[in-house]
């Protein structure tokens, strides 16, 4: 493994731990709130495990189609993206009701 190639996988490892981290210490609250906050976290887990997943494929398949690899990559942001939205949703409605 080349040094850029170890950089990018420690930072990518790292906005994975900061994203469980974050979700791990998330204020307790209660109801549709609660439930919002939790879903918007996981969409943030979401992102710092598209990042390390598409290091990780290019690492294993050397070979790989870039552009595949980058689909894959925005197609999990999207994912990601989609539950943050709809977490932060979720509380809008918890505040509005």
């Amino acid at each position: 493994m080349q040094f850029l190639e170890f950089i990018s996988l420690a930072l990518d490892v790292l906005l994975v731990f900061a994203a469980v981290i974050a979700y791990l210490t998330r204020p307790r609250i209660g109801g549709e709130l609660a439930k919002g906050l939790r879903v918007l976290l996981v969409g943030v887990m979401i992102l710092g495990f598209a990042h390390l997943f598409e290091t990780i494929v290019f690492m294993i398949f050397p070979g790989i189609d870039t552009q595949l690899n980058e689909v894959i990559h925005r197609l999990l942001n999207g994912v990601g993206f989609g539950f943050i939205v709809l977490g932060f949703w979720t509380m809008r409605q918890a505040f509005e009701a």
